[in-house]
């Protein structure tokens, strides 16, 4: 056998090894970079950007982030975190989606599960939930984990 043949064969053995996980490159396709750094005002309190589906944030657990998603009524708002980094998933992460105005939320905890381990194979951990009311959303999330993320959103709206 040659030597490209046995490259070929070597890279093709490395790939199944490593399966089939998504690439920091491959999760923020067609997404610009936000700073999501402004100071947005909602629900008497600010966040610090408006997401988009064509919108990345990148930063840092443990800590705090939020921003505001804009969707029509009876809209699904998925948030995906890919885990750059994976020093350790912490005891405590929280999603809360509002509604606009604030009066009504809903939220996800990990209650101390393994987030990174939830993420699986290909580092994307992803929530969702349905909001009712259009309108601007205020989402934050709190994690204690150590990682390196980025975050985007989808949004599967109503036929």
């Amino acid at each position: 056998m040659g030597l490209l043949a046995r490259l070929l064969v070597g890279c093709s053995a490395l790939m199944l090894l490593c399966g089939c996980g998504v690439s920091e490159g491959d999760f923020i396709a067609g997404a610009d970079p936000d700073p999501c750094e402004a100071n947005v005002s909602i629900c008497q309190t600010s966040a610090g950007c408006i997401m988009g589906e064509s919108k990345y944030l990148e930063g840092d657990f443990p800590g705090f982030r939020s921003f505001v998603v804009t969707t029509p009524a009876d809209t699904g708002i998925k948030v995906k975190i890919f885990f750059k980094s994976l020093v350790h998933p912490g005891e405590d992460t929280e999603i809360i989606w509002y509604e606009p105005g604030c009066a009504d939320s809903f939220s996800w905890e990990s209650m101390g599960a393994d987030i990174f381990s939830k993420a699986g194979s290909d580092r994307v951990f992803t929530q969702e939930h349905e909001v009712r009311m259009a309108g601007d959303h205020l989402i934050e999330i709190y994690s204690d984990a150590t990682t390196h993320y980025f975050v985007r959103v989808e949004l599967e709206t109503p036929s």
